[in-house]
């Protein structure tokens, strides 16, 4: 999104995710229990009010960060279809146009991968190079692309030899530039549907959306 994003405002949405993601790691003493609720307090501390205005080619821009969590219909409902526990989705509006962004993604506990290799093959199979594994630990939140992940030797049963970033740099760096996550992709949470580029709309269910939002107006 940097061709759309003014680097002012790329690099204060930055410095958000990268000290929020940093910040979120206190919550870990208390919520270590479950990764849902890890990723609920992460989405918190994400949250953000729109930011004061800044001028940028004759254009006033601002931007926020919003958090939703989606009530259930029974344990593991979010996860059969899509493998996903969420989303993060991007939402720049300009004029008239607005440009979607997202990344479907699974939350896991750091050594704790389950299932992982299929939920990440599920979320592939809705949108290709558009999943990621957020890692949780008493010290670190980080993220790998799931393409990258399913590159490792993970698919073979063996430990994983994927290359984490910390969260907010692997969000900051790597998300939001485009390097994992599609253009064109957002979930809509009033008729549950996640819309791909093109416009083809699958029918999931999503547990939680961290949604950033920017504007610019004339």
């Amino acid at each position: 999104m940097l061709d759309v994003l003014p680097t002012a405002i790329y690099n204060d949405i930055k410095k958000h995710l990268v000290e929020r993601a940093k910040e979120a790691t206190e919550s870990w003493e208390s919520a270590s229990d479950e990764e849902d609720t890890l990723t609920g307090e992460l989405g918190k501390t994400f949250r953000a009010h729109w930011s004061s205005p800044v001028q940028v080619n004759g254009q006033s821009w601002s931007w926020r960060v919003d958090y939703k969590k989606f009530g259930g219909r029974g344990k593991g409902a979010f996860e059969k279809t899509s493998g996903a526990d969420g989303i993060f989705q991007v939402e720049i509006t300009l004029g008239e146009q607005k440009i979607f962004k997202g990344m479907l993604f699974q939350a896991k506990k750091i050594g704790s991968n389950g299932k992982l290799v299929s939920q990440i093959e599920r979320m592939e199979h809705l949108a290709a190079s558009s999943s990621a594994v957020f890692e949780y630990g008493p010290d670190e939140y980080r993220g790998v692309s799931g393409a990258d992940y399913l590159k490792s030797n993970a698919v073979n049963g063996e430990k994983s030899t994927a290359t984490y970033k910390s969260l907010g740099l692997f969000l900051a760096d790597d998300f939001l530039p485009c390097g994992c996550g599609l253009r064109g992709i957002y979930y809509d949470a009033v008729r549950g549907l996640l819309i791909t580029p093109g416009g083809i709309a699958y029918p999931i269910s999503v547990k939680h959306r961290i949604l950033l939002e920017a504007q610019a107006k004339e």
